[in-house]
């Protein structure tokens, strides 16, 4: 059959042709079938292994009731390790070539947002040396999975906005176009009497011409690695202040400059004093994390800068401090607004010169570290009030970066509560669902502990929930009562208000609030709350039967 039109080539993911949810009741199309929602396709290709037969024969049926006009094949691969890349690359390599000998005009699609990371770096280097010349689709990317139409994008290889291809896992960009223009120009024959067939089999072909394709220039990435080491450290981007911070902090890290984090507690401070040291020069050693507020003030100097023997009573021995420990590394400083003005002083000389002056000691040592400070003080009021070196907030304040609220960005509370779900997922044995309706509690809430409240909320909702589907009720959420009255926040009864079923609900959130506080022992969740402990295992077992 002559292929004509509009193609997509895709391989099959185990997320096709639905992925499930974190909310309850929905079901998302995977991504082969959001790419075929935002776009008309008349062939589409599904490539498969025989772990994933059963997925693109789902995906065919639903494709196929979907768009009738399409038609649909599956070519399985016969690829026992689908990280394989020689086999894998063969194998595709072989399949596409014949569709090609069919499709002389047809206009090529490939979705590169299902399969394995190899696949998808499959898909691109059949394009980018001309073996199948197509535009390629995302649906989301691999950080920030969203399916559905509305969320496919076309990756352009000639726009410097690369964010995309950095899921691709291709770290360089060469066109067969510049390629040859290039070895015309320095008169390499062999690549210029390369065959067409020969571009069919890129992996030989690059491997023949590696010195060529080496010399090319590398692709500039806005912020490389960012997507990654986001990822990695599972660090959700949802608005555009929080993008606006993580750039910054990818912009910062390669320097040696200081980096002063501000935000309200749970912002993520010590995620992006991480974040800039995994972008940094200096990844490959271990960041220091010190909680300032943690260190007893008279011991501060030493356990920072170290100390000598018998610098002062109990100083039994030589000593290292933090900075010496943290040295050729990254030493992330929080709450740096609890030193002591003498602590400041000599955080002040590392600063200015790399000195380490230790307790009782009359020589300084040398350090290379990196300074990441945070505090959730307006240093410049700590400064005024004296409890803070100008001096040294001046050295500290070159790269600020400030940690929006999650108050702030409440549109963002929704999406951040299902990625954070679905991280605590993947440590269960049976998964949680979030209702729409606790969603929207999620959302109105103020939020005073930020994203920390907010995980700390769900971890603790979703260990001592019965139900696989969380209601608002379900929500462990700790309720500060407003001014001195504790029953301001009692709600206004009105039509259809139910005082049986509000006062039920309340007594059920009681009990396991205290079963929380107390870990779930019930003779303590008992007491605090001046029941029985047979009270307590029979609303527990209410619970359980409730569920049956």
């Amino acid at each position: 059959m002559p292929i004509t039109g509009q193609t997509l080539f895709a391989f099959v993911d185990l997320k096709d042709p639905f992925a499930s949810g974190e909310v309850a009741g929905e079901e998302l199309t995977g991504p082969i079938l959001s790419v075929m929602g935002a776009r008309q396709f008349n062939f589409l290709f599904l490539f498969c292994t025989p772990h994933t037969r059963e997925n693109a024969e789902a995906t065919r049926r639903e494709a196929e009731r979907r768009h009738q006009d399409c038609h649909v094949t599956i070519h399985e691969l016969p690829v026992s390790d689908p990280k394989d890349y020689s086999v894998l690359m063969g194998s595709l390599a072989r399949q596409v070539r014949e569709i090609m000998r069919a499709a002389p005009s047809a206009k090529h699609h490939i979705c590169v947002s299902s399969g394995t990371a190899e696949m998808r770096a499959a898909w691109f280097m059949l394009t980018v040396v001309g073996a199948l010349p197509a535009t390629l689709l995302q649906v989301g990317t691999a950080a920030d999975p969203l399916f559905g139409a509305a969320n496919v994008k076309e990756v352009s290889l000639d726009s410097p906005d690369w964010d995309s291809l950095r899921d691709l896992v291709m770290p360089m960009k060469f066109s067969t176009e510049r390629f040859f223009r290039r070895a015309k120009k320095e008169g390499q024959a062999s690549v210029l009497a390369s065959k067409p067939s020969e571009l069919q089999q890129p992996v030989a072909f690059l491997k023949a011409h590696r010195k060529l394709a080496d010399e090319e220039e590398p692709v500039q990435l806005p912020f490389p690695g960012l997507e990654e080491a986001l990822q990695e450290l599972e660090i959700h981007i949802g608005s555009s202040a929080l993008r606006l911070a993580a750039e910054r902090a990818a912009t910062a890290a390669p320097t040696e400059f200081p980096v002063l984090l501000q935000g309200e507690t749970g912002t993520g401070k010590e995620l992006f004093a991480r974040l800039v040291h995994r972008l940094s020069p200096r990844r490959d050693r271990e960041l220091v994390p010190i909680n300032c507020a943690a260190i007893p003030r008279e011991l501060a100097e030493s356990f920072l800068f170290g100390q000598v023997r018998g610098a002062f009573t109990g100083a039994t021995e030589d000593r290292k401090g933090k900075f010496e420990h943290a040295h050729g590394s990254t030493l992330f400083l929080d709450e740096i607004a609890e030193l002591t003005l003498e602590a400041q002083a000599k955080l002040l000389r590392v600063l200015q010169g790399g000195d380490v002056e230790p307790v009782g000691a009359v020589t300084v040592r040398k350090v290379d570290v990196r300074i990441v400070a945070a505090t959730n003080r307006n240093l410049l009021e700590e400064v005024r009030a004296g409890r803070f070196r100008e001096d040294l907030y001046y050295r500290l304040e070159v790269v600020q970066i400030q940690l929006p609220l999650l108050r702030e960005r409440r549109g963002e509370i929704a999406r951040l509560a299902v990625a954070i779900l679905r991280r605590i997922n993947q440590r269960r044995q049976h998964e949680r669902q979030l209702s729409k309706e606790a969603l929207r509690r999620l959302e109105q809430h103020d939020w005073p502990g930020n994203v920390r409240e907010l995980s700390n909320v769900l971890e603790r909702s979703v260990l001592y929930s019965q139900r696989d589907v969380l209601r608002p009720e379900d929500l462990l959420i700790v309720e500060e009562a407003l001014g001195d009255d504790p029953l301001s926040r009692l709600p206004e009864p009105d039509a259809g208000f139910s005082l049986e079923k509000y006062l039920a609900q309340a007594r059920e959130q009681l009990i396991l609030r205290a079963l929380s506080k107390c870990n779930g022992n019930q003779s303590a969740a008992a007491e605090i709350l001046g029941l029985s402990k047979q009270a307590i295992s029979k609303f527990l077992k209410n619970q359980v039967d409730n569920q049956g």
